[in-house]
């Protein structure tokens, strides 16, 4: 009957499987394969090179930088994207009135498509005319105008920010849908106690919320990572490299070089590196649910 059963769940989880396979394990493996080959993209033949690749990306200043860059992306919006979100949950979940408004204008970010968020900024961080410095000249502060996109030392932490404000949407519905299932139990019986808001949030909230932190930190941490609509439409990796991140650099390397087998190696590494952050948080998240 056992033996029944789990042919009957295979069965079931076949065209799943045959997909994942298909479109996510097949083209892994191709890359890899690329990755020790010489490829245009156009001709019959690639030879195969061997580490020839890999030694070319590793004295690769632009690819390095991307992945620095990719880093603070990582650091900002793990650390601050997280920190709005579940703030404004908070604030919105301690209301009564309004809170479908606000639900809806803390969330609406997350709905524009990326060209779309990429154009609106683009004219709000104009380094003439652009919104934000006419708001800066207008309340006396026009010492503090900058041109955003295009300065090196503040290209990228501008478009870090148009990540957070364009991400924060989704970690805050998750940390409210959280909070929301937090009982009434527990802070009505903390009340009695006399306890403060934040001794209520420390002792109740955050342990409860633990799961849920744990997924919207590592979701977020891997879209920051993998970034790239957004910076390709604002600076396209520019100044300079001041703002490359590593999909965008692989994007280039392969479709403006046309050298495809290190591109391929660039996926490689990049995806490699991926992976063992996702082991890293996926562990600290079993070793936090069994403290």
């Amino acid at each position: 009957m056992t033996v029944r059963r789990n042919v009957i769940g295979w069965l079931f989880l076949a065209p799943a499987v045959g997909l994942i396979g298909l479109f996510t394990i097949t083209p892994f493996i191709q890359a890899i394969l690329l990755s020790f080959q010489s490829w245009d993209g156009v001709s019959a033949d690639a030879p195969w090179v061997g580490l020839e690749n890999y030694a070319f990306i590793a004295g690769d200043r632009v690819f390095w930088a991307s992945m620095r860059n990719v880093l603070f992306f990582g650091i900002v919006g793990f650390v601050a994207g997280n920190g709005i979100a579940l703030g404004m949950a908070l604030a919105v979940n301690s209301i009564t009135r309004g809170r479908t408004l606000f639900r809806t204008v803390f969330y609406l970010p997350g709905v524009l498509s990326v060209v779309v968020v990429g154009l609106l900024f683009s004219f709000l961080l104009a380094p003439g005319a652009g919104v934000v410095n006419r708001l800066l000249q207008a309340v006396g502060l026009g010492g503090l105008q900058q041109n955003w996109l295009g300065d090196p030392a503040v290209a990228l932490p501008a478009v870090a920010a148009v990540f957070v404000w364009f991400h924060w949407g989704f970690g805050f519905l998750l940390f409210l849908a959280g909070l929301q299932d937090v009982p009434k139990e527990l802070y009505e019986a903390a009340a009695l106690d006399g306890t403060n808001a934040w001794q209520r949030f420390r002792h109740i909230t955050w342990p409860q919320l633990a799961p849920v932190t744990s997924i919207v930190s590592l979701l977020t941490l891997l879209a920051a990572l993998q970034i790239f609509g957004t910076v390709q439409v604002l600076t396209n990796g520019g100044p300079g490299y001041h703002t490359m991140v590593p999909t965008l650099a692989i994007f280039n390397e392969a479709f403006v070089n046309w050298r495809y087998g290190s591109a391929a190696a660039m996926s490689v590494i990049f995806g490699g590196a991926l992976v063992l952050l996702s082991v890293v948080q996926l562990a600290i998240t079993g070793w936090r649910s069994r403290s």
